[in-house]
């Protein structure tokens, strides 16, 4: 049977078959291929059992997928269900998928905290790198400043030399100057530049060292080996 193609309007305006094959584009591009299991109107919800899945992140995810239409970018049939069903189809198990939900909301809630539009992208990256080291619990954001265990706080330009205490507490601003060298000696664009550095002093080296060489043998001076 051809695929038949509707936009999401359309998909949520029918029923859903059990047993069809769907796949669904979600807001983030990404796309999931599966058998119908169950469809909400009200809510728009459509549960999937996957045949397939494009995401990035499929090796993260379980084969059981809950999809809002209202978020997809678009829906496509794939295949109509004939009706004839060999097996029931599997139980959820609502507590794993009420978790499921829960870790995923706390998630999105912490992240949240890290925005900050007073910053750079660097400086919220950087939050997140000692939140996710300390808690998101203990860091928040006092104005430009990230604030960590209610004593250390990290001024702009968010380096070593900014980590400052309000209790003299060696031991806590140790650990977070630590956590800050290593974000940033580890980040693609430190590496990128240490990298660039290294092959320019190479380049810068080549020259004088073949003048030398050149130089050497003019005069009849013997060229060391290298």
């Amino acid at each position: 049977m051809a695929a038949a193609t509707a936009d999401v309007g359309n998909a949520v305006n029918d029923c859903f078959s059990i047993g069809s094959t769907v796949i669904c584009t979600t807001c983030f591009k990404e796309e999931v291929e599966g058998e119908v299991l169950a469809f909400d109107h009200n809510t728009k919800m459509l549960i999937l059992l996957r045949t397939e899945c494009h995401s990035k992140a499929s090796g993260e995810l379980s084969d059981v997928y809950v999809m809002n239409l209202s978020l997809c970018s678009n829906v496509q049939v794939i295949k109509e269900c004939n009706g004839n069903f060999i097996d029931d189809p599997q139980k959820l198990n609502l507590e794993q998928v009420k978790m499921r939900l829960r870790k995923t909301v706390e998630r999105r809630q912490d992240y949240l905290k890290s925005k900050n539009a007073d910053v750079t992208a660097e400086a919220q990256e950087l939050y997140r790198a000692i939140a996710k080291q300390l808690g998101y619990n203990e860091v928040s954001w006092q104005g430009p400043n990230i604030q960590i265990l209610n004593e250390v706080t990290v001024s702009p330009p968010y380096r070593v030399d900014n980590v400052v205490s309000s209790s003299d507490n060696d031991k806590s601003c140790t650990y977070i100057k630590r956590i800050i060298n290593q974000f940033f000696t580890t980040r693609p664009s430190a590496v990128q530049e240490n990298a660039h550095g290294a092959s320019s002093s190479s380049a810068s080296v080549s020259p004088t060292s073949s003048s030398l060489s050149s130089s050497n043998a003019a005069s009849g001076s013997p060229v060391p080996a290298n």
